[in-house]
């Protein structure tokens, strides 16, 4: 029988900046060899043009490597879902 793992939601609140509850967009981009994997996060009912995301990109390499970064290098809901292409990530 499969283990399961227990999920503590008083920590999982804390690391979304005490969102309890997240509209999430997702988008994916290829550039060249590298596929650009964007995700927001949000309060229920946020315009995507106002800047109350929380938004990460993951770039998956051709050689499959990884590297997940935040937008202007934060974790902070302090962008527009709209910017997310034109962000500087770090």
């Amino acid at each position: 029988m499969p283990q399961t793992t227990h999920i503590d939601k008083s920590k999982l609140n804390n690391l979304l900046d005490s969102k309890t509850l997240l509209t999430v967009r997702t988008t994916s981009v290829t550039v060249d060899t590298t596929q650009y994997i964007y995700i927001g996060r949000a309060d229920p009912g946020s315009d995507e043009a106002n800047p109350v995301w929380l938004i990460q990109r993951t770039a998956i390499n051709s050689d499959e490597s990884t590297a997940t970064l935040y937008a202007n290098g934060k974790i902070a809901f302090n962008q527009a879902w709209t910017d997310r292409a034109t962000l500087n990530y770090s």
